[in-house]
């Protein structure tokens, strides 16, 4: 740890207080221990589910919520394919067989008849869509013609006006000039880009098959047609330095990005076996904690703000997605594996095997859950936790105590959080990277 301390010292930069960021470091204390840092999972996500696929789709058909309900509603639509799997990814994506074209035909078929078999659902089909947002895997594989297919088919299911944002995560590869122009003729106008790193020797080393050249260029034509653009970074890939990490954010924030998504690399099963070659399973999360407050704070040094817990954007990218639990919207999620929700009750799609083998008269759910009065309590703090900052209404969740002190004196104690103006907390960065343990001390202490 103080090797890591030492090489935070010897950044090349100086306009980082570096002090800062130690004293942040040294205001934690159990449970934030940096090694053991969690993901912000709220309570209802941490247990099996209710029902069954099929049972949870009847619940569904006849919840009153879907049948009444006028809020707005963030259609998701899941798109798991890529040109190839890259060597650090833990997304739920892969890549095709050589019969891709009919794979690719048969997924937006059953894609179509989801959305249609949700247009039959109550008053669905009326509400303001705030946002259509397509991830994945990287959505733009589907090619022109059947991206083009797909959108139609959700504009002519849904009340879809000039205020929805079509919003559609990417490569820099998967860019094409013919994919840009199909793009903009459709409507898109918000891009997010997994950049991961600038640094051509970290790109090369994670699979990603285009150089930094190449990614700002594309989201240099994306900013010239008026798009909003926001990245995806990674703290703690190989080769990578707190220096570099600097570098790459502070190159972004001058080529015009909107917004930020600063993630630590997460190890899961689908990308272990590399990170063992790479020699990343058994590493300290300190020089990643370091990398990500170094870039949190370059960011909020020009002016961008939360707007999710690792969100970091400027006046022009809401986070519209992301961000659809603060505005109390409900969220339409299609495909494989998505997760959607429709007032407190929340469902599961399965993976893309069983999946494409759903009938058209069932969105073949996974399975669903419907949360508990306790889960529901947690709702709006959780949620509060997740955008970034808990409102001066939601303070007397705080006041609970261990050992008697308040939790919320206790997060300000810690470093986590700083007092609002309307009486709240916002999160720091401590905070945006312990949300996950905030969550988690939060449910704990309310259970007790």
């Amino acid at each position: 740890m103080k090797e890591d301390l030492a090489s935070l010292g010897q950044m090349s930069r100086r306009d980082i207080d570096l002090d800062l960021i130690r004293a942040q470091w040294k205001a934690l204390a159990a449970p934030y221990d940096v090694e053991r840092w969690l993901i912000p999972l709220p309570p209802w996500a941490m247990r099996g589910y209710d029902h069954d696929g099929q049972t949870a789709w009847n619940v569904l058909c006849a919840d009153p919520g879907i049948e009444s309900s006028h809020r707005p509603l963030s259609i998701y639509i899941h798109v798991p394919f890529c040109s190839q799997k890259c060597h650090f990814c833990d997304c739920y994506s892969f890549r095709l067989s050589p019969r891709r074209e009919a794979e690719k035909r048969a997924y937006v078929n059953r894609l179509c008849s989801e959305l249609i078999l949700w247009s039959h659902q109550g008053n669905v089909p009326s509400r303001p869509v705030s946002t259509v947002h397509l991830g994945g895997g990287t959505p733009t594989f589907l090619g022109p013609e059947l991206l083009a297919e797909l959108c139609r088919c959700c504009q002519d299911q849904f009340s879809i006006s000039a205020d929805t944002e079509w919003a559609l995560e990417s490569t820099a590869q998967a860019l094409t000039p013919e994919m840009m122009d199909t793009m903009q003729r459709i409507g898109f106008r918000r891009l997010h880009i997994g950049v991961q790193s600038l640094e051509n020797k970290v790109r090369s080393c994670i699979g990603r098959q285009s150089r930094a050249e190449v990614a700002l260029d594309r989201i240099g034509q994306a900013l010239a047609l008026g798009w909003t653009v926001s990245v995806d970074l990674i703290c703690g890939l190989p080769f990578q330095t707190i220096d570099s990490l600097a570098r790459d954010v502070e190159t972004l924030v001058l080529a015009g990005v909107d917004g930020f998504a600063l993630y630590e690399l997460l190890i899961y099963a689908q990308n272990r076996q590399w990170a063992e070659q790479v020699g990343l399973a058994d590493r300290s999360h300190l020089p990643n904690y370091l990398m990500f407050q170094v870039g949190a704070q370059i960011l909020e040094h020009y002016g961008y703000r939360k707007n999710t817990f690792n969100h970091w954007a400027n006046h022009r990218d809401d986070n519209r997605y992301f961000a659809f639990p603060s505005r109390d919207e409900d969220c339409l999620a299609v495909g494989a594996i998505a997760d959607g929700v429709f007032g407190d009750y929340h469902f599961r799609h399965p993976r893309y095997p069983a999946y494409i083998r759903a009938t058209e008269e069932s969105p073949g759910l996974e399975g669903g859950l419907r949360r508990t009065m306790f889960e529901n309590e947690m709702h709006a703090v959780t949620t509060g936790i997740m955008s970034g900052h808990i409102p001066g209404s939601l303070m007397p969740y705080l006041q609970v105590t261990e050992q008697g002190v308040s939790l919320r004196d206790r997060w300000l104690d810690l470093g986590l959080v700083q007092e609002a103006d309307d009486g709240g907390v916002s999160l720091l960065t401590n905070g945006s990277w312990f949300a996950g343990n905030m969550m988690r001390q939060l449910t704990a202490l309310h259970r007790a």
